[in-house]
């Protein structure tokens, strides 16, 4: 069974008579803010009696109290204003606030609560919000030529944010005295050249570690070194090896 929408709550069925005033209470409101309507000349307390006797008549929607309220409360403020003392204003200083501005926003919001409201009855529980339209005609783009002096600040910024590609590190292969002692021993029959004994394309380093080999080797008398020119070949000569084992 299909359930009947309540009806809309207005309170343009409300009609005020006062002795300055007869109609509806909004159009009441909007008079004294645009002062064209002395809020003075109004009884707040003959409005308030009439409503609650609006009331007592007959069955009034809950949303009329809320509107009443509204505007009551508007024109009780308006009416303390009144009463108070106003300081004057210095030339060209704009009021504290702008009734009409204040007015317009009411009527707005008061016009899309009851749009929203008819969406409610209608079963809508969503909403969406349509941005303005953009007319994509008067936007008017146009490039500006940059001279040489900005391109040539724009390339060495970006080659500054161009990092160099990272060279690969290449250890240095090491070995130990002891292993290069043993390798001098191995390749020692009885009688050699030194640069043959470190092996086949040696480092600096192989030949720095062979060396204090070799020196080693001469202390404690295993084996035995000759130079005959400066900065010739060292011939090693391995002590206590047989005569016919000489590297060949």
């Amino acid at each position: 069974m299909a359930v009947a929408a309540e009806p809309r709550a207005r309170l343009e069925p409300y009609q005020l008579r006062l002795p300055v005033f007869e109609g509806p209470l909004d159009v009441l409101l909007r008079l004294i803010e645009q002062r064209q309507l002395a809020i003075a000349d109004i009884s707040l307390v003959s409005v308030t009696d009439q409503f609650v006797a609006y009331l007592a008549s007959g069955n009034v929607p809950s949303a009329s109290l809320a509107d009443f309220a509204a505007m009551a409360g508007r024109l009780l403020v308006l009416k303390s204003r009144s009463l108070l003392p106003v300081p004057p204003l210095a030339d060209g200083e704009a009021e504290p606030e702008d009734l009409a501005a204040q007015l317009a926003a009411y009527q707005a919001m008061k016009a899309a609560a009851a749009r929203l409201q008819e969406l409610e009855h209608a079963g809508l529980r969503a909403f969406t919000h349509h941005p303005p339209a953009v007319d994509h005609l008067q936007v008017a783009e146009r490039l500006a030529v940059p001279s040489v002096t900005a391109l040539s600040r724009a390339l060495y910024r970006c080659l500054a944010r161009v990092r160099p590609e990272p060279e690969p590190y290449i250890p240095t292969p090491s070995i130990t005295l002891g292993a290069m002692t043993r390798r001098l021993m191995d390749r020692l029959r009885r009688r050699a050249p030194f640069s043959t004994l470190v092996g086949e394309r040696p480092s600096r380093t192989e030949y720095s570690v062979a060396f204090i080999a070799l020196l080693m080797l001469l202390r404690h008398r295993v084996v035995d070194a000759s130079q005959t020119t400066l900065f010739g070949e060292i011939e090693v000569l391995r002590i206590g090896a047989p005569e016919g084992n000489a590297d060949g």
